[in-house]
C-alpha cells in the first residue's frame, strides 16, 4: 500500500511469513493479549475451528519497524458469530450467510489492535485499509468483536464506526490473596459454602486432578471429545471438530495447559487453558455431569485457581457464557463491545456470486450458479432426450469426489435449498432438472475396483454401463448393465435395472447390489447393506428418482462372462403378434434366453412391423443352438429368420440397441402387464397412426417373477415400453400427445410400471403406481424419517411446482 510519511501499510496472508524474533519483540513491547501470540495466530490459521474463507494480516511499519498488526478473518456471520450476539446487539439486518471481515481471534475476549503508536492518524489509516480489504472481498461489514481496549473504542468512535455493548467477559485478580484457602474464605458465604461442599465431596471420592503440559500424549484428544459432546448436549452452536481442536492445541505448544479431573480412569471435567506472562485464560471446558457425585465444573475451576496460586499467576480470565456460574465462583464481569463499520453496500446481485464462491472454495469439483456466464453450457447439455431442458435449476455442482457430495448436501441443507441428483443424464424426462434447485451432478465419480477372485466390483456412481462392462470383461466377468453403453450405472440400478441377461443374473440388476455408500440429507456418509441400516438398503434397491439420498458407491456381485452369446432375429406378420405373446407365455423361456419383441409403425401396408430378438447366454455354441431351436419349435409360428445364432458380445448388444435410436428427440412411457389381448389391440390402433415413423414399442418377456425384499416391486409377465422419436421441435406436441393417449389406455391393463422409463412429466402424481402399495407407503415413511426437511426433491411434485414443460418446448 502507498506510504504516508514514514509509516507504510502492507498485507500478508500467513503468520508464518512474520519474522518470529521481530514479532516476539513487538508482541511483548505492545503488551498484546495472549491471543496475539504468534503460536496462537499460526494455530488459528493452520487448524481453524470455525469456517474461514481467507485470512489477512495488515501490518504497519515505521521505517521498517513493525508498529501495528491486525489479523483479519473473512467469514460468514454465522461462523464468526454463531450465537447471533453481534447481529442482535448491533441490530444488523443481514442474512447469516453473508460475509464480514472480522478482526478477532477465535474465542478471543479482548480484541485490540496491538500497536506501538497511539497516533490517531495511524488508527484512521488502519480503518481505511480494512474497509478497502472488506470491499474488495465483498464483505458486508468489517467488525471487531469483544473489545475492552479504551483507546481502540475511542478511535473507532472518532472515525465514525458503530460501537455497541455486546457481552461480558469474566476475570479475577489474585494478588490480594496469598493462597487458595484465603481466596475461598473471602468469597461470600453462600458461594464459599458451595465451593467447600463440592471440595469435600471430591476429597471423599477417588477422583484426582492433573495438570498437563505438552506433549499431552492422547489426553488432548480425549478432552477435545469431551468438549464436543458437552457443547452438543448443551446446544452451544460451536461443535468444534475434535481432531482440529486437538491439532490447534498442539500447534499452540507451550502456551497450552490442560487441567483435567479424572475418576475411574475417565476424564469427567477438563479445561483447555492458555498461560503467558502471569495470566491464565481458561478457554474451553468439557464435563460429564452424570459420572460423578461432585460438580465437575466447580472442581475444574477450583483446580484452575490452585494452579494459578501455585505458579504465581495474578490474573485469571474466562469466556463470555454461563455468567451465573462464573460469578458464583468468584469471577467479576467486565463489559465487552463490538465495533462495526457502516454497511459497505454490497449490491444485491453479488449475493448469488458469494454463495457460489463459498461452495466453490470447498469443492474439488466445480460449481456454476444460474448467474454464471457459462451456466447455460452445462444446463443445455445436461439432458439426453434431445428435446432440451425446460426446467432451470438455481445452480449445478459437478462433484469430483465423495467429499464434494457431502459438502454440497450440507451447503444446500444449511441454506434451505432443494437438491436434485443427476447421474449420466440418460433419463427420458430429465427429472433431475427442477426449477430453483441445486443440481448435483455425480457423473464425475469414476472409481472402479474389481475383485476377480470373489467376483465383486466396487463402482462409483458416475461409471457408465460400457465402462463397467469393459473393465469386467478384461477380468473374465460380466454384470447385467443397461442395454446402451452410455447409460449410467447409478440411476439404472436405483430404479431396478432391466439389464442385459438380468433374468438369469438376479432377476433385476439391482438385486446384485450387495451394499452401497450413500449420503443422507443430514450430510452423513453411510454404508448400507442387508445387515447395516437395512431400511436404507431396502429403499436403495428400487426407489429410483424417489430416493432421499445420494449413492456414491455400489458394491456389486458379478458373474463369469458367458463363453458364448448368440443373437437370433426373426420377422413375423403383425397378425400373429398375440399368438406370439401367448406362446411365449406357454413356452416360458429359460432365464438365459433374453426374448424381446419390437413393434414399429408400418413402413408399407397397413399393419405395424414385428421383430423377434433372442439373445442366448451359454457355455457353448451347441447349447445356444439347441436352446434357440427348441424355443422356435415350441412357438410354431411363421417366423422369417434374418439371423440365427450369430456370435455376439456385450459390445454388439450395445450397438444393436443404440441403432434403435433413429431420431434426435425422444419421449417414453411403459407398463408391465399380463393382458396381451388388449395390449395387441391398443398397439395396433396407435402404431398404425403414429405421427413419426421412428416410434418403437419393445416387449420384453419377464415371466412370473419373485424378488427379494426391496423397494422395487414392479411385476408383470411382459414389460412394454414405447419410445416416441422425431427430429423437429415443431412436432414435440403431437408426438407427446400421441404417446400420452396411447398409455392412458394401456394404464387400464397395467399391473405395474417401471419407474426408470415412466412418464414423470405427465404422471408424476401417479408415481405410486410404480410400486406395490405397501412398498410405496414404507418408502414415504422412510423419506419423512431420513429427510424431514425435504432436502432432496420429491418427484411427485414435478407437476405441482409448475415444472411441466410447455407443449412445444
Amino acid at each position: 500500500m502507498e506510504a504516508l510519511m514514514t509509516t507504510t501499510l502492507d498485507i500478508i496472508n500467513s503468520a508464518k511469513d512474520l519474522d518470529p524474533a521481530e514479532y516476539r519483540a513487538f508482541f511483548l513491547q505492545s503488551k498484546a493479549p495472549l491471543f496475539y501470540d504468534l503460536r496462537f495466530l499460526i494455530a488459528a490459521e493452520q487448524s481453524p475451528l470455525l469456517n474461514v474463507s481467507k485470512i489477512f494480516y495488515l501490518l504497519a511499519r515505521d521505517e521498517g519497524r513493525l508498529i501495528a498488526l491486525v489479523p483479519l478473518y473473512l467469514q460468514e456471520f454465522r461462523s464468526a458469530d454463531p450465537l447471533g450476539l453481534l447481529i442482535s446487539s448491533a441490530k444488523l439486518s443481514i442474512e447469516s450467510e453473508e460475509r464480514g471481515l472480522f478482526s478477532h481471534i477465535i474465542h478471543c475476549t479482548d480484541t485490540t489492535i496491538p500497536t506501538l503508536s497511539h497516533d490517531p492518524s495511524l488508527y484512521a489509516r488502519i480503518f481505511d485499509a480494512i474497509t478497502a480489504i472488506a470491499q474488495a472481498e465483498l464483505a458486508r461489514y468489517f467488525c471487531f468483536l469483544n473489545v475492552q481496549d479504551g483507546v481502540l473504542l475511542r478511535e473507532a468512535q472518532r472515525n465514525g464506526l458503530n460501537i455497541n455493548y455486546m457481552v461480558d467477559k469474566f476475570s479475577i485478580e489474585l494478588d490480594a490473596f496469598p493462597d487458595f484457602d484465603s481466596f475461598a474464605q473471602a468469597l461470600p458465604k453462600y458461594r464459599r459454602y458451595e465451593m467447600v461442599r463440592q471440595l469435600r465431596i471430591f476429597n471423599r471420592s477417588d477422583a484426582k486432578v492433573r495438570i498437563l503440559a505438552p506433549p499431552f500424549d492422547n489426553e488432548i484428544e480425549k478432552l477435545a471429545r469431551l468438549y464436543y459432546l458437552t457443547t452438543q448436549r448443551l446446544g452451544t452452536p460451536y461443535y468444534w471438530p475434535e481432531s482440529q481442536l486437538a491439532v490447534f492445541c498442539r500447534l499452540c505448544g507451550d502456551l497450552v495447559r490442560l487441567i483435567v479431573v479424572e475418576q475411574n480412569g475417565q476424564i469427567v471435567s477438563g479445561f483447555i487453558c492458555f498461560e503467558e506472562d502471569g495470566a491464565l485464560h481458561f478457554w474451553s471446558a468439557g464435563m460429564d455431569d452424570e459420572s460423578s457425585d461432585f460438580s465437575p465444573y466447580t472442581l475444574g475451576v477450583s483446580a484452575v485457581y490452585r494452579y494459578a496460586f501455585e505458579k504465581g499467576i495474578n490474573l485469571i480470565e474466562c469466556g463470555r457464557l454461563n455468567s451465573h456460574i462464573k460469578t458464583r465462583l468468584g469471577f467479576k464481569p467486565k463489559r465487552l463491545y463490538s465495533i462495526v463499520s457502516q454497511d459497505l453496500g454490497i449490491p444485491a446481485a453479488t449475493q448469488t456470486s458469494l454463495s457460489q464462491l463459498k461452495l466453490a472454495s470447498q469443492l474439488d469439483g466445480e460449481v456454476r450458479l444460474a448467474s454464471h456466464p457459462a451456466f447455460d453450457e452445462w444446463y443445455l447439455t445436461s439432458v439426453w432426450n434431445g428435446r432440451g431442458p425446460t426446467r432451470r435449476p438455481a445452480g449445478i455442482v459437478r462433484a469430483a469426489t465423495e467429499a464434494d457430495v457431502i459438502r454440497t448436501i450440507v451447503f444446500a441443507k444449511e441454506r434451505g435449498m432443494e437438491v436434485s441428483v443427476r447421474g449420466s443424464g440418460h433419463n427420458y424426462v430429465g427429472c433431475f432438472l427442477r426449477v430453483d434447485t441445486l443440481m448435483l451432478d455425480i457423473s464425475g465419480l469414476k472409481g472402479l475396483d474389481i475383485d476377480s477372485r470373489h467376483k465383486r466390483a466396487i463402482v462409483e456412481s458416475g461409471v457408465s454401463s460400457g465402462q463397467l462392462c469393459h473393465a469386467l470383461a478384461a477380468k473374465g466377468l460380466a454384470f447385467p448393465t443397461g442395454h446402451v453403453k452410455e447409460v449410467g450405472i447409478s440411476g439404472f440400478l436405483l430404479g431396478g435395472g432391466l439389464g442385459i441377461n438380468c433374468s438369469q443374473w438376479g432377476g433385476m440388476s439391482v438385486f446384485n447390489v450387495q451394499a452401497l455408500d450413500i449420503v443422507t440429507a443430514d450430510g452423513h456418509l453411510r454404508h448400507v447393506s442387508e445387515t447395516q441400516e437395512p431400511d436404507l438398503f431396502w429403499a436403495a434397491r428400487g426407489a429410483g428418482p424417489c430416493s432421499f439420498f445420494v449413492v456414491t458407491r455400489f458394491y456389486l456381485s458379478c458373474y463369469s462372462l458367458p463363453r458364448v452369446i448368440t443373437n437370433s432375429l426373426y420377422t413375423l406378420p403383425f397378425t400373429y403378434l398375440h399368438d406370439l405373446l401367448a406362446r411365449l407365455e406357454d413356452a416360458s423361456p429359460p432365464t438365459n434366453l433374453q426374448v424381446m419383441v419390437s413393434v414399429s409403425p408400418p413402413t408399407s401396408g397397413d399393419t405395424p412391423a414385428v421383430l423377434l430378438n433372442i439373445l442366448a447366454f451359454t457355455d457353448s455354441p451347441q447349447e445356444a443352438q439347441a436352446l434357440c431351436e427348441s424355443f422356435e419349435t415350441r412357438l410354431e409360428l411363421p417366423l422369417t429368420a434374418l439371423a440365427i445364432n450369430q456370435p455376439s458380445n456385450f459390445e454388439t448388444i450395445y450397438e444393436q440397441f443404440s441403432s434403435m435410436v433413429v431420431s434426435k428427440r425422444f419421449y417414453a412411457d411403459n407398463i408391465l402387464t399380463d393382458n396381451t389381448q388388449e395390449l395387441v389391440s391398443i398397439l395396433s390402433r396407435y402404431l398404425s397412426d403414429a405421427p413419426s415413423r421412428g416410434a418403437l414399442t419393445t416387449i420384453f418377456w419377464r415371466g412370473v417373477t419373485t424378488y427379494p425384499q426391496a423397494a422395487f416391486s414392479a411385476h408383470g409377465k411382459f414389460f412394454v415400453s414405447t419410445y416416441a422419436q422425431w427430429d423437429d421441435a415443431k412436432d414435440d406436441s403431437v408426438n407427446k400427445y400421441w404417446l400420452k393417449r396411447m398409455y392412458d389406455e394401456l394404464q387400464e391393463i397395467a399391473r405395474s410400471r417401471y419407474i426408470n422409463e415412466y412418464d414423470l412429466e405427465t404422471r408424476a402424481g401417479e408415481t405410486s403406481k410404480c410400486f406395490a402399495a405397501e412398498n410405496w407407503e414404507r418408502l414415504q415413511r422412510l423419506r419423512l424419517e431420513y429427510d424431514p426437511d425435504g432436502v432432496f426433491v420429491d418427484v411427485q411434485q414435478l407437476e405441482e411446482h409448475g415444472d411441466q414443460p410447455g407443449a412445444n418446448n
